[in-house]
């Protein structure tokens, strides 16, 4: 025999009213059977929620109290039998008289009118609230927007949406997880109570009562009708709670799981229209369903961010490669200047202090952009630091280098470059070339000659030949290398840089390095203008003072 034929047998015939009340409670409850019903000591938001949903449908103050008396009557009955403990009507007001209009009227409604300029009202709400649903892009602007949106169109002022800490929305892993596995995501105007000391009532342990529901199975309708154990609290505490004390709970839901809760707070849980609740519900499906969208640029978002930070440090650990200050060669001016095409690049400079007063410069170029080139760069860079101090031809050097790039075997793309060793003393240059574009030397008299050598690029093959070229620099004389970047600059109109213009502009330029490289820099930006950069472009000028 189940609970409603044990209750049956226990009302007086006269009494069928009473048994026809319970039955149809039951049967809501149970969403006409398709759940089991189970009786609860928290049944007193099912027993709210249904009183408003009947009086939503049109039941009149006597039948709404003579259904609350029936129900008083049933859950009495489950306590002395032993179904629970206690009975909800025990520990909350349930019965207490429904409101009369004349007090519900001056409130508010927010959709007046007739039943057809109601519903004309109620989607031009929905569709104010979807308007701000699309326009906030992640998952917190959503919550705050939602909040703010709702609260306007039922000209009500609090509310907060709590979610469980699992909830796969916001990730607050880094926080300490709180003992009743919720935080606090969104909230709107909060009363002093609930904002005091860091919103402390709203977020200590242990969980509230619409939280135990959730977390319980229980908060599953639309819309919950609560009394909020957190303002309950406060007031006991002696805080000022602007006298609210209800709240209409709303289930959060992502992929058919319950998240979260919205909840929306009130003096009286019988000021919540049927207008109120009908919204809420519709608003809550809103938001379910551009939270998944919202989630999917946050999860972008983030990807974005970690691989921003990931570049962020491979240019750093880049740029810690180049020199860190220009060095002071007496009689000598040096300058250069590095723009990648994106965050890091496959170019490379540097200059080293080589033993005997000597000094060491190379310009590089790895095949290919971005950080791919950047980490080959790098790993090039130590090969060649550990080789300068020891290697006085630049031939050898560059030797030693491409077979030990293809001896590792990493699948390279091919590097060129120029290595060279000044003699500041003797006023001489030693120099080879492995498949990089031959630097110029602009004499004094303004002329300008492409160097001699070619040889083929690093990481191609163990047969590859390299050849030291010496080369005399008389006062006023500079040289100047650069990467293929300088040439394959693009105008506007798709023009690009060629090696005839590169070598007028030298041509025209000071002798001096920084002056001469800022005359070059000068005239590719204007050549340039507002086209993108698709190639990294490095330069560097060494001049022999007059």
């Amino acid at each position: 025999m189940d609970i409603i034929e044990q209750f049956a047998a226990t009302i007086d015939p006269k009494d069928k009213i009473i048994l026809k009340d319970v039955k149809d409670y039951i049967e809501w409850e149970t969403n006409h059977g398709a759940l089991q019903f189970t009786p609860q000591i928290t049944d007193d938001v099912a027993i709210r929620t249904y009183l408003l949903d009947c009086r939503i449908r049109g039941a009149s103050r006597s039948i709404l109290n003579r259904i609350a008396s029936s129900l008083e009557q049933f859950y009495a009955w489950l306590k002395t039998n032993g179904w629970i403990g206690e009975s909800p009507f025990e520990k909350f007001n349930l019965k207490k008289a429904f409101l009369d209009y004349k007090y519900l009227l001056p409130r508010h409604d927010a959709f007046p009118g007739l039943p057809d300029e109601r519903e004309i009202a109620r989607l031009r709400a929905l569709n104010r609230l979807a308007e701000s649903t699309n326009q906030a892009p992640d998952v917190q602007s959503l919550l705050d927007g939602t909040l703010e949106t709702m609260l306007g169109v039922m000209t009500l002022k609090t509310a907060w949406i709590s979610l469980k800490v699992d909830n796969g929305l916001i990730d607050r892993s880094t926080d300490p997880r709180p003992e009743h596995g919720f935080f606090l995501a969104a909230a709107h105007n909060l009363p002093p109570s609930l904002e005091k000391n860091d919103r402390y009532y709203l977020k200590r342990p242990p969980e509230c009562h619409c939280q135990q529901l959730l977390r319980t199975g229980q908060l599953m309708r639309g819309v919950n009708v609560v009394e909020c154990s957190r303002l309950q609290d406060a007031m006991e505490g002696h805080e000022d709670n602007r006298g609210l004390m209800f709240h209409a709970s709303v289930p959060i839901a992502l992929n058919n799981q319950v998240v979260g809760v919205m909840n929306f707070a009130a003096e009286e849980w019988q000021l919540f229209s049927a207008s109120d609740l009908q919204f809420l519900t519709a608003g809550a499906r809103q938001l379910c369903s551009a939270l998944e969208r919202a989630h999917l640029y946050d999860l972008v978002r983030m990807e974005r961010t970690r691989l921003e930070q990931e570049l962020d440090l491979a240019r750093k650990m880049q740029i810690s490669l180049f020199p860190k200050e220009k060095p002071i060669i007496p009689g000598y001016s040096l300058a250069a200047f590095w723009q990648p095409a994106n965050e890091t690049s496959g170019d490379y400079y540097n200059v080293f202090k080589l033993p005997g007063g000597l000094w060491g410069f190379i310009i590089a170029d790895v095949a290919g952009k971005g950080a791919p080139a950047a980490l080959r760069m790098a790993m090039a860079h130590s090969l060649i630091r550990d080789r300068v101090e020891v290697e006085a031809s630049p031939a050898a050097l560059l030797t030693q280098v491409n077979r030990a790039l293809i001896i590792q075997d990493m699948d390279m793309h091919f590097i060129t470059a120029v290595y060279a060793i000044l003699d500041p003393e003797n006023a001489t240059m030693k120099y080879a070339i492995a498949g990089h574009p031959p630097p110029f030397l602009r004499e004094a008299s303004g002329q300008v000659k492409e160097l001699a050598g070619r040889g083929i690029a690093l990481g191609v093959s163990l047969e590859a030949h390299y050849e030291d070229i010496n080369l005399a620099m008389a006062p006023g004389d500079s040289l100047v290398a650069f990467t293929d970047g300088v040439t394959d600059a693009n105008s506007p109109s798709h023009e690009t840089y060629n090696l005839t213009q590169l070598k007028n502009a030298i041509s025209s330029a000071p002798s001096q390095a920084e002056a001469l490289l800022n005359h070059l820099q000068s005239t590719l930006a204007g050549w340039v203008k507002e086209a993108p950069n698709y190639d990294d472009i490095t330069l560097l000028a060494i001049g022999r003072e007059q």
